[in-house]
């Protein structure tokens, strides 16, 4: 489900205005807040950095079980990238925001099994860490829908975003209203604060 206009203010409000939000910390891990409905951008890599994804079936596993993964947790995705060492991907919290710790833990324990099948390595580790993000501007979030939309084309695996079948802009295209990609895509990106060292 795409943001349209008029709901994304209330959405984002929605943060600043939450009382019963959850922050947790954990030992060598990054903090996370935990808002119910709130925005959120979300970015994992694979441990060292390996370019495991290195062709369009392990991209497309890969996709297909984020995809699903947030489906059934209730997570709305609005912007997705499945890159060669890392993804991202944007996407709007259910009620239980607490959700997004087990839809990335099955989400890194199905794709890894299914990446190890496929390469034969049984047991090996494939997922470093995930980062998330609580999205509490609007331009921030315009800002950063731009950028996940186009990650392909900053890694240098496509010169076109919209023919990189596992990324979400073809899909925004078709989906969403015209002023509002007009709104996102005119956004600048060059100051948009993501973890992204991944080269």
């Amino acid at each position: 489900m795409l943001a349209r206009s008029g709901k994304q203010a209330s959405r984002l409000q929605s943060y600043n205005n939450a009382m019963d939000d959850i922050y947790k910390t954990y030992p060598h891990n990054p903090p996370h807040y935990f808002v119910p409905n709130a925005m959120y951008i979300v970015t994992g890599s694979l441990l060292y950095n390996k370019r495991l994804l290195i062709d369009e079936k392990r991209k497309s596993l890969v996709c297909d079980i984020l995809l699903e993964r947030a489906r059934h947790w209730g997570w709305a995705l609005e912007a997705w990238s499945v890159l060669e060492n890392h993804y991202h991907f944007i996407g709007q919290a259910p009620e239980n925001a607490l959700t997004l710790e087990t839809l990335i833990l099955q989400f890194h324990s199905k794709s890894a099994v299914e990446l190890n099948r496929l390469d034969k390595t049984l047991g090996r580790k494939v997922w470093h860490n995930y980062w998330d993000t609580c999205i509490t501007h609007e331009t921030s979030y315009h800002a950063r829908l731009h950028y996940v939309h186009l990650n392909p084309v900053k890694h240098g695996l496509a010169e076109n975003a919209e023919e990189y079948p596992f990324c979400s802009y073809s899909w925004f295209l078709e989906k969403a209203d015209v002023s509002f990609q007009n709104t996102v895509m005119n956004q600048p990106i060059d100051r948009v604060d993501i973890y992204d060292d991944f080269d």
